[in-house]
């Protein structure tokens, strides 16, 4: 929930300004504001050593910690730790290049250079090497000693009284031999594995340098904080200002009671002043804060929308992945992790709720759908009674018969041995005797449609939602939900296509449509007068709007499309390993399969969640906001 932030000035003597702040930092519930208009204080080295020195040691095992150092000082070991990364990084670099170096020469063989000085010296000549491709048809020269040939190349060796060039022929210059440059990397290698040791034993200081960098950070920004005051009366008062949420009010209080000399009033706001945003949210609403900041901070006048990005990213995840196995992998996963970090806190804890969450809508809605990693039900099966999908087409294969449509004819057309039956049950039990594999065909192609008018109806709901959710703010909001209203009803009815407001609520399709029709000119007509009457002329580009409004609500398609394209994944791997071997069929399930959840969990998480930040969060959300930051003492989650 977003909670009313209220602005304070604080005045007291100088002499407690110290501890003031120490114990507001303490307390950790003000956010003092910095009136400097560009923060001069810069992060202290040892903060920024300390946090590489952890970065460093993230690349090796943490089984072994030591709570604290009784043999070295922090900065003794922050520096050890850096010095050992920098000449890690110096033989890496330098072991590069010996290896570059060897494949260069490798071809030519082993040889001394201290001999081919004194052939050169006693023989008065120059010992030089070349190197062609293979498949050249350039001539070579008849002087030239063939050496080997590797890597689509050929090796030559060229002893002359002069240096000589041989045109398209590249020279090979050696400065040290085969023999020395192995040897050097050979040390090269003992050096970086000694030093990748140390940093090894090194890494039992990663739990300590955490607690030294919190306490580091904490002094850093008691310091910074002290540097927002002003003085006055020759520096013997201190006065800052300060944001303090109103809930927070009564600690406000209790702060102020260990002081003598410390006096609060709450003052004015300025045109320039940017409220910071405070939420406060518990349990399940936690978590949807945690999404909510992944994409911005909302405004301080914004309503705060983390149940409703948690609920509709659980539904849409859920709908994309579609399938009531992969929802049980995830839940085993989920709850492997909450035993494995059982005593997990903070943002890993959350993280860990949030997959347990998302997992139990998966299996739900992959229950619903009678989906088990890519196998359908069988029809006779008692689970189907909950199947969403099958009532869905049940209810339109009874609206079909009832109202004798073109679907219903179109059937009849094609197995004509379905014309004297008016039971719906009988229409989705159907299997046509002449293609027994296609399975039960009516039923598959209603499910198929239910779910895609179900992904568009989502969307619309949604959209509605979000309008509804802000139309005090901006009045054009009421005019757009009608106009979603009366879309949902008319194309449904100038397509012949019933919708769910026909099939389950009974709504005449023709006169559906006519009534849609009156309400799209009605939203649109509503949405221009009303966004003139809040924001003046400028109010007459309102229509504009509705190519937007259309096309946020054709986006959630994705739902649909993303699902299905999963389905036919899970559905054609297990046809394929149907069809194989029994030693080489698993393997192709459990691969596909993992495959396919991978592919599936980057779409529901990337299109779960753009839904709600770019379709919803345009209708009903400004953003921007400063997120408040109180004075703290941070702590090791």
């Amino acid at each position: 929930m977003n909670k009313e932030i209220k602005k304070f000035l604080f005045l007291g003597s100088d002499r407690e300004k110290n501890r003031f702040f120490e114990q507001a930092q303490s307390a950790g519930f003000i956010h003092f504001i910095d009136f400097r208009s560009q923060s001069t204080e810069e992060i202290p080295k040892e903060v920024h050593d300390v946090a590489a020195a952890i970065k460093i040691l993230r690349g090796f095992p943490l089984d072994h910690q030591v709570s604290t150092s009784i043999e070295k000082p922090a900065e003794t070991i922050v520096g050890q730790i850096l010095s050992l990364q920098r000449k890690k990084e110096e033989a890496e670099e330098e072991e590069r290049l010996l290896k570059n170096e060897i494949e260069k020469i490798y071809s030519l063989g082993h040889f001394s250079l201290e001999e081919i000085a004194e052939i050169e010296k006693i023989g008065k000549c120059r010992v030089q090497f070349f190197a062609i491709r293979s498949n050249s048809q350039e001539p070579i020269a008849e002087s030239l000693l063939f050496l080997s040939s590797d890597n689509g190349l050929d090796y030559y060796m060229s002893i002359h009284s002069h240096f000589v060039s041989y045109e398209k022929m590249i020279e090979i210059q050696v400065e040290h031999s085969l023999d020395e440059l192995t040897a050097r990397r050979q040390a090269v290698q003992q050096q970086l594995y000694k030093v990748k040791h140390e940093l090894k034993e090194a890494a039992k200081y990663n739990d300590y340098l955490h607690e030294v960098l919190i306490d580091y950070l904490n002094r850093y920004h008691l310091y910074d904080a002290q540097s927002y005051v002003k003085t006055v009366l020759g520096g013997a008062v201190f006065a800052v200002e300060g944001w303090v949420p109103q809930s927070q009010l009564s600690k406000l209080d209790s702060l102020l009671a260990q002081f003598e000399t410390i006096f609060v009033e709450e003052i004015e706001l300025e045109p320039e002043d940017i409220k910071p945003t405070y939420l406060e949210n518990e349990g399940l609403s936690r978590l949807g804060e945690d999404l909510v900041h992944i994409y911005d901070t909302p405004s301080s006048t914004d309503k705060d929308p983390s149940n409703w990005v948690l609920y509709s990213f659980a539904l849409f995840f859920a709908f994309i992945i579609g399938d009531a196995g992969y929802g049980l992998v995830y839940l085993c996963l989920a709850l492997f992790l909450r035993y494995k970090f059982s005593d997990a806190k903070g943002e890993k804890k959350r993280f860990i709720n949030l997959f347990i969450f998302l997992s139990t809508a998966c299996v739900i809605w992959g229950t619903l759908l009678t989906s088990f990693f890519g196998m359908q039900i069988d029809y006779d099966n008692p689970i189907r009674k909950v199947s969403m999908g099958q009532w869905l087409a049940k209810k339109r294969m009874a609206y079909d018969i009832a109202h004798q449509d073109q679907a219903y004819k179109e059937i009849i057309e094609k197995y004509p041995q379905l014309a004297n039956e008016s039971d719906p049950n009988q229409f989705l039990a159907f299997v046509p005797p002449a293609q027994p594999e296609k399975g039960h065909v009516i039923l598959n192609k209603l499910v198929d449609n239910s779910l895609f008018e179900l992904a568009l109806f989502i969307g619309v709901i949604h959209l509605i939602l979000s309008l509804l959710r802000y139309s005090l703010r901006t009045f054009a909001n009421v005019g757009w939900a009608i106009f979603l209203i009366g879309g949902y009803l008319h194309f449904s009815a100038s397509l012949h296509l019933p919708s769910f407001m026909n099939t389950l609520f009974g709504v005449d399709l023709v006169k559906g449509g006519e009534v849609g029709l009156v309400l799209i000119w009605i939203g649109v007509a509503t949405a221009s007068l009303l966004s003139i009457f809040q924001n003046g002329w400028v109010g007459i580009f309102e229509p504009m709007n509705l190519i937007q409004i259309f096309a946020d609500a054709l986006s959630y398609l994705r739902l649909y499309a993303l699902a299905l394209a999963g389905a036919i994944v899970a559905s054609t791997a297990n046809g394929i390993a149907a069809g194989m071997s029994p030693i080489f069929a698993p393997f192709l399930i459990v691969g596909s399969h993992l495959i396919n959840i991978v592919l599936s969990t980057m779409s529901g998480v990337i299109h779960g969640l753009r839904l709600n930040y770019l379709e919803w969060y345009r209708w009903s959300f400004e953003g921007g906001g400063k997120l408040f930051k109180p004075l703290k003492l941070l702590q090791k989650d």
